[in-house]
């Protein structure tokens, strides 16, 4: 659920991710990301809250024009394979709310695209798998 080392292939404004935390990752850890947000190179810090790999992972964030903010991702078993959901629960700043129509269209945007080449590599690996 969290590959630091993938995370820039995975999702394309990712600059750097890496655990600034001691030993595993795991409750309690932090993260520093920098991204690029309108053009910008911009840091920002995750903390694990909650850790239940492969089912749950809760983290809350801070960074520029946020006062708080918490990202969860769950994965689910269905019939048709894993289903993944990610939810973004953000406080902005009074920057990030003039900033957020714009903002919120590329978060859904780049989001959208995100999920497509995670897809793309997960069944790239898969079919190499099976292939070789």
């Amino acid at each position: 659920m969290i590959d630091l080392f993938n995370m820039p292939r995975m999702r394309g404004r990712t600059l750097a991710a890496r655990n600034v935390s001691p030993g595993p990752l795991g409750v309690g850890t932090v993260v520093d990301m920098r991204t690029v947000i309108l053009g910008f190179e911009t840091h920002l810090r995750f903390t694990v809250i909650e850790w239940d790999p492969p089912h749950v992972v809760v983290a809350s964030m801070s960074g520029p024009l946020l006062r708080s903010g918490r990202v969860t991702t769950e994965l689910t078993a269905t019939s048709e394979g894993t289903r993944r959901v990610s939810r973004l629960d953000l406080e902005l700043s009074p920057g990030g709310i003039l900033l957020w129509p714009l903002l919120g269209r590329l978060l859904r945007r780049d989001q959208a695209r995100n999920d497509r080449k995670l897809k793309e590599l997960l069944e790239a690996d898969s079919s190499d798998a099976i292939g070789g």
